[in-house]
């Protein structure tokens, strides 16, 4: 047998993907009906205005465990292809020191923009994701999306790979020569593994192989929402933090370098040859300036500017 293994040919692989996508479409049909069943048994307890804390419980650990089972099937998915994500939406984008403490939090209705020269599903996927309250815009050609106004708003692009004149990946790249940040779902047909995988190293976020399940492009689509949210959310507080720290004066920033690298005043004092009492007087103005209220909130502002925080030789 190991004989066998070792003397395999190299498109070997080829039949394991094909066997993998095969498993793929079987665990996704098997979340569907867990997921249906979830939703029914939710909905009865509403109308029986049953308050039954275990049962709630009970359901609750069901939908974890489909979410991580949906996870897993995500990350297989990948794998069959042989390639990992740019930036894994399971994952956090910036470092955990620098996390911010309070949630995210938008007034502004996401956005799901659908790119297929497909009529039928141009209207069955508008008709979807009305139905879960996204607001919507559909275009027949990537031309026409390209000369569509971004609303500054959560989104992202559900887009089909095989398009006459403009294919999806013609416009994934020139997405990325525009500079936009929106995150692009691909939905590709079995003879598209290879596009798929070309997709993916430009940066999309996720692929679905026609036919899939309705639920599984609204799981994507809310990972790219939320992905697109936070991208957004870190680049506005990096601008923020970028215009505070041009109110520092040189000797200041020198100063807030040296603070968010657990330093203490005398420390500080010692290496840039000045007074201690100096120190605590440039240290307030930083604090003024940048807008601090605690010294987390100024590593914060350091993390997203790309400053290294307390080291472990300068705990704090």
């Amino acid at each position: 047998m190991k004989g066998h293994r070792q003397n395999a040919p190299s498109n070997s692989v080829e039949p394991l993907r094909s066997a993998v996508n095969e498993h793929i479409a079987y665990l996704s049909e098997v979340l569907s009906r867990l997921r249906l069943s979830t939703r029914q048994m939710a909905h009865q307890m509403t109308l029986l205005s049953t308050e039954d804390a275990e049962l709630e419980l009970c359901l609750n650990r069901i939908q974890l465990e489909i979410d991580r089972i949906y996870d897993t099937m995500i990350c297989v998915r990948w794998a069959a292809l042989g390639q990992q994500p740019n930036t894994p939406l399971n994952t956090p984008l910036y470092d955990e020191a620098f996390a911010e403490d309070e949630p995210i939090v938008t007034e502004l209705s996401p956005t799901v923009y659908v790119v297929d020269d497909n009529p039928s599903v141009l209207k069955a996927l508008s008709r979807l994701f009305r139905s879960m309250d996204y607001n919507t815009e559909s275009f027949s050609s990537a031309k026409q999306f390209l000369q569509n106004d971004f609303k500054a708003v959560p989104a992202c692009v559900v887009l089909d790979v095989r398009m006459p004149r403009m294919s999806g990946l013609d416009l994934q790249k020139e997405l990325v020569l525009l500079g936009t940040d929106l995150p692009i779902i691909f939905i590709t047909g079995h003879g598209d593994i290879d596009m798929a995988v070309q997709a993916m190293k430009d940066g999309a976020v996720d692929f679905l192989p026609k036919p899939f399940d309705d639920q599984d492009l609204l799981d994507s689509v809310e990972r790219a929402i939320k992905h697109h949210l936070e991208v957004r959310t870190i680049s506005a507080k990096r601008i923020e933090s970028e215009d505070r720290v041009e109110r520092l004066t040189p000797r200041e920033r020198e100063v807030f370098e040296r603070v968010v690298k657990g330093m203490l005043n005398k420390q500080i004092a010692f290496d840039l040859g000045t007074a201690e009492k100096t120190i605590k007087v440039h240290r307030a103005r930083v604090m003024q300036k940048m807008e601090a209220e605690s010294l987390a909130d100024l590593v914060r502002m350091a993390g997203r500017l790309g400053i290294e925080g307390p080291s472990q030789d300068n705990p704090q």
